[in-house]
C-alpha cells in the first residue's frame, strides 16, 4: 500500500503555510491528512503557527506567547517575503478555525511546538490543545504530535483516547523504539535522513507504524519507498499524490 500524502503545513510551497488558504489548498490537491504547528498565545489562546515569533510568517514582530489574540490576529500571516501581498488578507488562524475547515474532510496532526510547552500541566498547551479537539468533536479525527515527550506523556493522561505520535530528530532506533513505546502510540516520526533498513524492520516487528518528513520530491519518495512508510509529509502534496497515482 502507498503511503499517506501528509499535507506540511498544508500545501505550504503553494501558500502562505499553516493559514486557512495553505489548508483550503492541500484539501484541493486531495491531501487526506493534514500537519500543523500550534502555539499558545499570552492570553492562551490556541493558535496555529510554526515558529514561536510571528518574524517569519508576518508583517510584524514579537514572540507569540508573550502576545495576546488580539495583537496576533491584527498581523497578515500572508509570509510576505516569500509571496509579497498575494495573500495579505490571511490571518493567523485558531486551531478551531482549521479544525472546522477540515472537518470530515481530512485527518489532522496537530504538532505542538516545544517553545510553548510549559510546567503547567492542567492548564498549558496541550491541555488546552485538547480541550479544542473536544469542543470540535474531532477527537477520533486528530493524532497529537511533538519532538517533546513530556508534552506526549500529558497527552497520554489527559485524552488517552486521543492518537499520538512522537517525532524524532537524530535519534539512534533503540531511542525511537522506546519514545514510542513510552508515550502509548503505535507512530514513529522519524526525519527522513533516520531511515534506515534496521530501523523499518524493527518498527515493522514492533508493530509500529512508520513516517516520516519533509519529501517534496517524487523520485526521493520513490527511494524511500522500500522502508514501507504509512505516511510522508511533504510541502508539495499535490505533487507527491499525483506520482503516487501515476505509479499505482
Amino acid at each position: 500500500m502507498p503511503p499517506f500524502v501528509i499535507a506540511h503545513r498544508g500545501d505550504s510551497a503553494h501558500r502562505p503555510e499553516n493559514t486557512l488558504a495553505a489548508f483550503a489548498s492541500a484539501l484541493e490537491v486531495g491531501a487526506v491528512i493534514a500537519e500543523l504547528d500550534v502555539q499558545l498565545t499570552r492570553d492562551g489562546h490556541v493558535v496555529v503557527i510554526h515558529d514561536p515569533t510571528v518574524d517569519r510568517t508576518t508583517n510584524g514582530v514579537g514572540r507569540v506567547p508573550e502576545m495576546t489574540l488580539a495583537e496576533v490576529r491584527a498581523l497578515s500571516a500572508g509570509f510576505p517575503s516569500r509571496f509579497s501581498d498575494a495573500y495579505a488578507g490571511e490571518r493567523v488562524p485558531l486551531l478551531a478555525e482549521v479544525l472546522g475547515l477540515l472537518e470530515g474532510r481530512s485527518k489532522v496532526m496537530i504538532e505542538m511546538k516545544h517553545d510553548s510547552v510549559t510546567d503547567d500541566a492542567e492548564g498549558g498547551l496541550e491541555a488546552r490543545t485538547i480541550a479544542e479537539v473536544r469542543r470540535a468533536g474531532a477527537t477520533d479525527e486528530v493524532a497529537l504530535i511533538s519532538f517533546d515527550r513530556r508534552a506526549l506523556l500529558r497527552c497520554r493522561r489527559l485524552a488517552p483516547e486521543m492518537a499520538r505520535g512522537h517525532l524524532f530528530h537524530r535519534a539512534g532506533v533503540e531511542e525511537v523504539l522506546a519514545g514510542t513505546r513510552e508515550i502509548g502510540s503505535s507512530l514513529a516520526l522519524p526525519e527522513k535522513d533516520m531511515l534506515s533498513e534496521e530501523l523499518a524492520d524493527r518498527c515493522r516487528e514492533a508493530g509500529l507504524r512508520l513516517a516520516t518528513w519533509v519529501v517534496d520530491d517524487p523520485a526521493e519518495l520513490a527511494v524511500l519507498g522500500r522502508f514501507g512508510l504509512y505516511g510522508v509529509a511533504s510541502n508539495r502534496p499535490g505533487a507527491l499524490i499525483e506520482a503516487l497515482q501515476e505509479g499505482a
